[in-house]
């Protein structure tokens, strides 16, 4: 099987239907009713893996020399005919069985008595050794996944690959860490997202060693495994740009057989696989950017990679679509998107929350984001937004401690999860309105005010609510009214008000007495 050649990825086309195309399909039927909207994976961070792929091969092999060609394309796709073309420079490489370089797997571990794991090891989120030692996989049940076909099979590896989480001694981690946050700029076809994602050649050269010129500078997997023991790194001087899409961090090798049968994940009929090949000290990654992650600063100044821990919302414009005085950057796709003037868009993100070997959850959603052409007011959107954002952050930890406080349990992050999700929508809302105002070059200072308003009201009502959940006669009244009596003198406060948000100091609201709702 052949990832170029063969029709393995799983996607949905406008009409509703669902079917199998090889990856120089994507343009097929664009612009008509058959045209394709989305990958259709059975998992959905088999569906991140794939749009990875999909960029990938386009920034490989379809690089755009700049904003103009780049353009050309975007609303005039190649033929499927044109695509296949240049994908056929790199179809060699992407073999998933045969005796062969086989895609993302180690050339020679099969020769060095490695260790024989189960298919559904390739899972990140099956349970690991640990987990079963101590009987103690609870939500993801050992030996549900006995059986792969090689799509399933081929998709799972990706996955794996490019997230690879800390597996232990010796098993190294993804060229992000595990756990990556992916920012993946979202239009109305399958088609235009990949291409929105795909950086020029100037952009994506920066990235690493573009002189490097042989095949294994872009694909590990085509020549012997530049392993890690005593702890080699393998830096951006060391491998071609295109090293980043397709890195091999773990080693592996699938072991094939003759037989047929039915896919535990799929459930269609075919070849399958049931165990791998594995062995310790692949590849350890060290220094690279991910053109499709954000990054922030640690405090030694390393830039590093984001990583999921939450699930997406507003609060993450900040670091996500803007950058931060705090060393918080944006992915270099979303910062292209801007300099190609993309007036609006919507922002997928998604990752792994991972805790060492273990996926504690998969998170993923999608923000709407807009753009301002004339540059200065572009600026002072973006700090009217930071103002917006970094509001909410203060109240949230407002409300935060004082429903801690006043029920004396520890419930920070149920408070903090409630806040952000339920004044998601008037954030859009108001910055849909500040769009507008700034556009039109008027004072936004009313905008601001009445964010203060709806922050004040929704954390009354978060407090009202969880303080009092309990039964009448459990609420500590006293204990209440003190909590509350500290939200409300940090809601009226000189920070939010003036150093945040900056507000006239006459600002005020009419909290009520507390003690007279217990």
């Amino acid at each position: 099987m052949n990832l170029i050649d063969n029709a393995w990825i799983p996607v949905r086309r406008k009409n509703g239907e669902k079917t199998m195309i090889a990856p120089w399909q994507i343009t097929e039927g664009f612009g008509t009713d058959s045209e394709i909207i989305e990958l259709a994976a059975v998992r959905p961070d088999f569906n991140g893996a794939l749009i990875q792929l999909l960029i990938g091969l386009l920034q490989t092999v379809c690089a755009p020399k700049g904003n103009s060609d780049w353009r050309a394309w975007f609303n005039k796709p190649p033929s499927i005919d044109e695509l296949r073309k240049k994908f056929a420079s790199i179809v060699f490489a992407f073999n998933l069985d045969g005796d062969g370089p086989r895609f993302m797997q180690d050339l020679k571990i099969d020769n060095e008595s490695p260790k024989v794991e189960t298919i559904e090891k390739l899972l990140i989120d099956a349970p690991g050794e640990s987990t079963l030692g101590k009987n103690v996989d609870l939500f993801n049940k050992r030996n549900k996944i006995k059986r792969l076909c090689l799509s399933c099979c081929g998709q799972a590896l990706l996955t794996l690959q490019i997230n690879a989480p800390s597996g232990g001694q010796g098993h190294r981690v993804g060229l992000r860490g595990g756990g990556p946050v992916n920012t993946i700029i979202m239009a109305d076809s399958l088609w235009q997202t990949l291409w929105c994602n795909v950086l020029s050649e100037d952009e994506f050269a920066v990235l690493a060693a573009a002189g490097k010129s042989q095949a294994a500078d872009k694909f590990p997997w085509c020549a012997e495994t530049r392993t890690s023991e005593n702890d080699r790194s393998t830096t951006p001087q060391d491998v071609h740009p295109a090293q980043v899409y397709w890195s091999m961090p773990r080693r592996m090798r699938l072991k094939l057989s003759d037989e047929h049968g039915a896919c535990d994940l799929c459930k269609e009929m075919g070849p399958i696989v049931k165990e791998y090949y594995t062995k310790p000290y692949g590849i350890k990654y060290d220094g690279f950017v991910y053109p499709l992650t954000p990054t922030y600063k640690n405090k030694d100044e390393m830039v590093l990679s984001v990583h999921q821990h939450e699930p997406l919302g507003y609060k993450h414009w900040l670091g996500y679509v803007q950058n931060t005085d705090q060393g918080a950057e944006r992915a270099r796709v979303i910062a292209a998107a801007f300099s190609k003037q993309l007036s609006n868009f919507r922002l997928w993100a998604f990752g792994y929350d991972m805790n060492k070997m273990m996926a504690s959850c998969w998170y993923e959603g999608v923000m709407p984001i807009v753009f301002i052409k004339n540059e200065e007011q572009w600026k002072r959107y973006n700090k009217e937004i930071e103002k917006l954002i970094q509001s909410a952050d203060a109240v949230r930890d407002y409300v935060s401690k004082a429903v801690v406080k006043a029920m004396n349990k520890s419930v920070f992050n149920v408070v903090r999860q409630r806040f952000w999700q339920e004044t998601e929508a008037e954030f859009y809302r108001q910055a849909a309105f500040l769009r507008e105002e700034i556009i039109q070059d008027r004072d936004v200072l009313e905008i601001r005010n009445a964010w203060y308003k709806y922050l004040v009201e929704k954390s009354s009502n978060i407090f009202d609510d969880m303080s009092q959940a309990e039964m009448i006669e459990d609420v500590n009244a006293e204990r209440v009214a003190k909590a509350y009596n500290e939200l409300r003198s940090s809601l009226d406060g000189k920070k939010l008000k003036i150093d945040i948000l900056g507000l006239p100091q006459e600002v005020k609201e009419d909290y009520g007495n507390k003690n007279s709702n217990i």
